[in-house]
């Protein structure tokens, strides 16, 4: 039988050919299992990887595998990483901390109530008329940001994970031995010189919440390469003249 004869191990392209589909996402009623790993690795969510089709798009829109409410994907971890850089380096406005410290600390909020809508749109407080605010994720991270402890460490690149764009690192403050999982985007940038061929076993500097209850709320911002900073120095042995 030659390679163009009809046979049982042939696939019957053809016509009459049905290309079978992929399969559905075990965990959520609105994607496909790789529509749901693309989103859960990025950024953009499951909707961002849907092209030119509007009901599909609206269909898994805030798909829970991949949304920035959900812990563990990637765009949780990016929102995160913006709550404690807006706390620490661009702190919101004093009345709007105070209403976000009220709920916190669940005192009463009365008087700065109308600027619940302000907090709601950062996301910092989960909210609707007529039900009482709660504080996300990301509203602990910047609070924790503004009045917990943040120090610089040494933080030593343990593993890449290109698929999830995730790194594995340890951060020295936080643990000698748990590993912390962040955004690959973090260890692998022009800032820090690396890639995720090269990110692996590098030791970089950033800060981190020392104090964090658990590796998974552990956040680094400020990240950098000292080996950089070193090779750019005149006045070391190989910049020397």
């Amino acid at each position: 039988m030659s390679m163009y004869d009809d046979g049982p191990e042939h696939e019957p392209f053809g016509p009459q050919y049905v290309r079978l589909a992929n399969p559905d996402c075990p965990d959520c009623n609105c994607c496909t299992a790789v529509l749901c790993a693309q989103g859960r690795a990025s950024v953009l969510e499951c909707s961002g990887h849907v092209d030119g089709d509007a009901e599909m798009i609206e269909r898994v829109t805030g798909c829970p595998c991949s949304t920035e409410s959900t812990r563990g994907t990637l765009s949780w971890r990016a929102a995160m990483v913006r709550a404690v850089t807006f706390a620490t380096e661009k702190p919101l406005r004093p009345e709007l901390e105070s209403l976000l410290t009220r709920i916190a600390e669940d005192e009463p909020y009365a008087v700065v109530a109308a600027l619940l809508p302000k907090l709601t749109v950062r996301r910092y407080v989960r909210w609707r008329p007529g039900v009482a605010p709660q504080l996300t994720d990301f509203g602990w991270a910047y609070i924790g940001a503004r009045w917990g402890r943040r120090s610089m460490s040494a933080v030593t690149v343990k593993a890449v994970d290109v698929g999830t764009r995730t790194a594995q690192v340890l951060a020295r403050a936080f643990s000698g031995t748990e590993l912390v999982t962040v955004p690959l985007d973090q260890v692998a940038n022009s800032r820090t010189g690396l890639t995720a061929d090269t990110a692996g076993d590098a030791v970089l500097c950033a800060e981190v919440n020392a104090d964090a209850t658990a590796a998974e709320l552990v956040v680094l911002t400020k990240v950098c390469n000292p080996a950089l900073a070193v090779a750019a120095r005149p006045d070391t042995l190989d910049g020397a003249r």
